[in-house]
């Protein structure tokens, strides 16, 4: 296995001081998960429902 550039090491170590560690995911967020995802996917329905909304006030409006 060769080494890693200096710019793989950096990035990695970006990206690791960014993930959560095991332990905070164990902590007492997780009972929040459920409402979280809720949320999101609420969020996701809202914005389709609404491009669809103004996908076809535009197309009427040119039509």
């Amino acid at each position: 296995m060769r080494e890693q550039s200096a710019t793989r090491r950096e990035l990695e170590a970006t990206i690791r001081s960014i993930l959560p560690d095991d332990l905070s995911l164990k902590g007492p967020s997780t009972s929040q998960t459920p409402t979280v995802a809720a949320v999101g996917l609420s969020g996701i329905m809202t914005g389709y429902f609404w491009g669809r909304i103004r996908g076809r006030r535009i197309r009427k409006r040119r039509s």
